[in-house]
């Protein structure tokens, strides 16, 4: 590659909260010089790229997102705000789906519905999805991805009838005859209809997979994690390294989820297995569910679930024999452990279990990583602190932006304004960063940066409404938790997330000035242009 000089920029390098610089150079896919057009150590450059005053800022990194699952829904159709408010609008979407009027195996699929943002309140049933098609399959996916809703017809392919127990860890919703509703509640209901789905064969996979690239670009977004990657049908390292063959730019670090993997696993990785752009990082496990479905674990009832009705606190899923198995593989094979944990009472269990080990991973990547921490409190980050482990946190306002509705419905006041604590996050945490965990959330494009930015330094709901004030962050922090901070947190390849000497040349040139438009106005922001390693994959029309 020839070397390059980018100049007349605002570039946030990402070394601190306030350094900026107008000029740097690059060669070889990596940053060689920051600072000044015309400063007397600016090196000769082959090529010169004026940048025309924009702003430019170290790629974004989203440290938990499901590319796996983006490539899968290409064709399903959107049934969350703003695009779906009611019942009648969902069973409507559904029906102006490409495959809908096809045969009897031909799933009719959408995603994102969350009942809290439908006007009738409640959660759709077979009995809303059969007039959608009594003939053809339907499944929609909640937007937790956790739990979903089917028609009777996809329930009769997946085996699912009136004799049929509940799986461990799921529930399937019944009528009061108890004939299944369609009602598909956590990962092991859930995952019955979908392995009833048709798989795709391999080279779908790839290509799909090797599509989700642009829209990454698009996103200025540089490096992902897969925090949901499998062994069966198709080992996913192979699907990715394949994809990256056909197009897909971004590094990638993989993370495999446990209970259904491990019989694979168990066998341990190779070290052709955890190296390079596309690599196998760790296993994901899961202690509990989300707040939205009422399935995260608290230590405090949910609202409007006293003594008549019966407290609810959520659902455990996940042992302390399970952890330490985990555990084990993790530490003999130089992985990390990712643990899905939202409610308090999750999060304990984890911190408990691993209040007398030691951090296994060279390099400062934490061991640990605990995923979503919507109610990781003062408390627990305190013992956490005091600890020898290394721990990370990948966090998502985007839940608290999107889903306002049902952590207001869900949540006591108390536990709502210690959700998502951004800045106690960030003050803290030495490992932290803002994710989307797209595309399992109630927004019709999740892992918009300029969104969860927005969200993180407004501290406004998707309605306008306050989503505890005291928790905001400045704009140059919020975006170090999506490039510097983030870089922390996965064995990424390299060094990610800053524009400074030695590290990878990728970062992205704005539409406009991320740190002087109102704070109102940051969601409107787009990505002019992205660069991966030295080199442009994206340029906006």
């Amino acid at each position: 590659m020839p070397s390059c000089l980018f100049t007349n920029a605002k570039v946030f390098t990402g070394r601190s909260e306030t350094e900026f610089v107008s000029a740097f150079t690059a060669r070889g896919g990596k940053i060689t010089w920051v600072g000044h057009a015309g400063d007397v150590q600016q090196p000769a450059a082959d090529l010169q790229v004026d940048l025309q005053g924009k702003t430019v800022v170290p790629g974004f990194i989203d440290v938990h997102t499901h590319p796996t699952f983006l490539s899968q829904i290409v064709d399903a159709v959107p049934c969350t705000v703003p695009l779906v408010e009611d019942i009648p609008g969902l069973i409507a979407a559904l029906r102006k789906h490409p495959k809908a009027g096809m045969g009897p195996n031909d799933w009719i699929e959408g995603w994102g519905y969350d009942e809290s943002k439908l006007k009738e309140g409640r959660t759709p049933t077979r009995h809303d999805l059969d007039q959608v098609s009594t003939t053809q399959p339907v499944y929609v996916g909640r937007s937790d991805c956790h739990s979903g809703i089917c028609n009777t017809r996809a329930l009769q392919l997946a085996g699912i009838g009136r004799e049929t127990p509940d799986p461990i860890g799921g529930h399937f919703g019944r009528d009061a005859d108890g004939t299944p509703n369609g009602v598909l509640t956590e990962l092991a209901a859930n995952s019955v209809v979908q392995r009833a789905k048709a798989v795709q064969d391999y080279a779908q996979a790839v290509g799909s997979l090797a599509r989700t690239s642009q829209r990454f670009s698009e996103r200025g977004i540089v490096a992902v994690t897969d925090m949901m990657a499998f062994t069966q049908p198709f080992h996913h390292l192979d699907v990715y390294r394949d994809a990256a063959q056909a197009g897909f730019r971004q590094q990638a670090a993989l993370y495999f989820s446990w209970e259904p993997c491990k019989g694979d696993l168990l066998a341990g990785l190779q070290a052709a297995q955890k190296e390079g752009r596309v690599k196998i990082a760790g296993i994901k496990l899961f202690a509990d569910g989300s707040i939205s479905g009422k399935t995260a674990w608290c230590s405090c009832a949910y609202k409007h679930t006293g003594s008549q009705t019966g407290s609810l606190f959520g659902m455990s899923l996940l042992t302390s024999a399970a952890l330490e198995q985990a555990y084990e593989w993790s530490r003999a094979n130089g992985a990390q452990m990712a643990v899905h944990a939202m409610g308090d009472a999750a999060l304990q269990l984890v911190i408990d279990f691993f209040a007398d080990k030691q951090p296994w991973l060279p390099g400062g990547i934490p061991s640990v990583r605990l995923e979503h921490a919507t109610l990781l409190k003062p408390a627990q980050i305190a013992q956490m602190n005091a600890m020898p482990m290394q721990w990370g946190v990948a966090t998502q306002i985007i839940f608290m932006f999107a889903e306002y509705d049902a952590y207001t419905e869900n949540l006591v006041d108390a536990e709502f304004e210690q959700s998502y604590a951004l800045k106690t996050f960030y003050q803290q945490i030495a490992h932290v960063a803002l994710s989307s965990d797209a595309p399992a959330t109630t927004w019709a494009d999740p892992d918009n940066v300029f969104v969860s930015i927005q969200a993180a330094v407004q501290r406004r709901a998707y309605n306008g409404a306050p989503i505890v004030d005291s928790q905001a962050l400045t704009v140059p922090q919020a975006v170090l938790l999506y490039t510097a901070r983030a870089a922390s947190l996965s064995p990424f390849d390299g060094q990610l997330g800053q524009i400074a000497p030695g590290f990878e040349a990728s970062f992205a040139v704005l539409s406009g000035d991320i740190f002087s438009v109102p704070a109102a106005d940051i969601g409107t922001l787009r990505v002019g242009a992205t660069w991966v390693a030295g080199e442009q994959v994206y340029a906006a029309a």
